[in-house]
């Protein structure tokens, strides 16, 4: 019978974690020093933003019916910042300082505008909080020169083309055939038409905005700095070794090993019988050194719980084997196995006092080997006079010592623990 993994005790963790506290430091410890060097190899970046004002400037600047608010697109206005035009001005005024690739300017700029709004945020994150502050200004300048041009041209286009409409009205005027008082009047309201065109475009200003929010040198980097890599990197050693502490088997915890691995695990009696050729003196010895009254009365009977990790190969359990060896010092004894006995039972109050009551006058081992629950192993221990363990030096160290625990917890007094060789020499014992 496989006995089930038992839940983990929050105090076996606790106790766990403070002996393996050396590897939860190496850890954090080690989480630290990649965080400072992470630091040293990512280089530090910083951010200015540079603030501009936008003019609308529709796309017939003499359409004086049209709403400025809604004769400008700031989603297009946004994407000339991000031009290659603009970066390639931004970079030839940036050269005598500042060596930047107009493709490293393209990715570098981050365009915001609020909404509802004729507000640019031009920001730009650079190696240096100068070159940051000044990058931002110079891409500001570089989009403003750009629409002040685009401007100026659309402006020059449509004065040209309006003169010449202007010359071909006066020279149709001047022929012959066109003498008439009619048409003489016609052609002077279009000569009249483009002349107050042509004057209002000589009054247009083609200025497309200005920088309303100079970028300033940021005091601090974008980047997290040493002080806060370091800390998250101490937090994630924490975090990576906290579990490996708890999961990693040492000697010590994946087997016994010997006498000292009991007394390692707080127990006081331990019978080392790992030199023992047969398996029965050690048993001999163990009843030998348990403290069983000698007249037992007729009233009550006395209880010993026996205990050992399951050894499927062994032909008897534990408990029977301390049967035996109280009977070879002339005492006899019942034997019980609890792995039999319904584990709902036992955690209702088994064995009962009518249980009891047919047991008195004798000697009971309650086997719990092949018992699956450790609870309902406490449960049986603090209703039994005496408490042996029985266990090989390959057992579970974990298993021992979390159920020994849970015993103490309950007040429960460990008489004896009997120590026997690993299974591999039982084998060879009874052959």
């Amino acid at each position: 019978m496989v006995t089930a993994p038992q839940p983990v005790q929050l105090t076996e963790m606790r106790d766990t974690l403070r002996r393996r506290w050396r590897v939860v430091a190496a850890a954090a410890g080690v989480g630290l020093l990649l965080g400072a060097a992470v630091s040293l190899a990512v280089p530090s970046r910083y951010e200015a933003t540079s603030t501009v004002s936008v003019n609308p400037i529709s796309a017939d600047p003499v359409g004086s019916s049209i709403d400025s608010a809604r004769s400008i697109s700031m989603p297009t206005e946004a994407g000339i910042v991000t031009s290659a035009e603009v970066a390639q001005a931004a970079a030839k005024a940036l050269k005598p300082r500042y060596a930047i690739s107009a493709k490293d300017i393209s990715d570098a700029i981050d365009v915001q505008s609020p909404d509802d709004s004729l507000i640019l945020s031009i920001r730009f994150t650079g190696d240096s909080a100068g070159q940051a502050a000044a990058a931002a200004d110079a891409v500001a300048e570089a989009y403003l020169l750009t629409r002040r041009d685009d401007a100026a041209a659309e402006v020059e286009r449509l004065r040209t083309a309006a003169q010449e409409q202007l010359a071909a009205v006066q020279a149709s005027a001047d022929l012959p055939e066109n003498a008439g008082v009619l048409r003489q009047r016609a052609f002077g309201v279009q000569a009249d038409a483009l002349g107050n065109k042509l004057a209002e475009l000589g009054n247009i200003d083609p200025t497309p905005g200005r920088i309303v929010g100079s970028a300033q040198p940021p005091n601090d980097s974008s980047t997290p700095g040493a002080v806060t890599l370091g800390l998250a990197g101490l937090l994630l050693g924490l975090l990576a070794g906290i579990p490996f502490a708890l999961l990693k088997k040492d000697q010590q915890s994946s087997e016994i090993g010997g006498a000292d691995g009991l007394q390692s695990l707080g127990e006081q009696i331990v019978l080392d019988g790992t030199k023992d050729i047969n398996r029965a003196d050690t048993w001999d010895i163990a009843a030998f050194m348990l403290k069983i009254p000698a007249d037992l009365g007729i009233e009550d009977p006395f209880l010993i719980m026996v205990d050992a990790e399951d050894d499927p190969g062994r032909a008897l359990t534990p408990g029977q084997e301390l049967v035996d060896a109280l009977s070879r010092r002339g005492r006899s004894a019942r034997f019980v196995d609890a792995g039999a006995i319904n584990e709902g039972k036992i955690s209702r109050g088994w064995p009962t006092e009518k249980k009891r009551v047919s047991w008195a006058g004798e000697i009971v081992i309650i086997d719990t080997t092949r018992l699956s629950s450790d609870a309902n192993k406490v449960a049986l221990a603090t209703r039994s006079d005496s408490v042996v363990l029985a266990r090989s030096t390959t057992d579970d160290a974990e298993a021992l010592n979390r159920l020994t625990g849970l015993l103490k917890s309950k007040g429960v007094d460990i008489a004896l623990t009997a120590l026997f060789p690993e299974r591999s020499e039982l084998v060879t014992l009874h052959r």
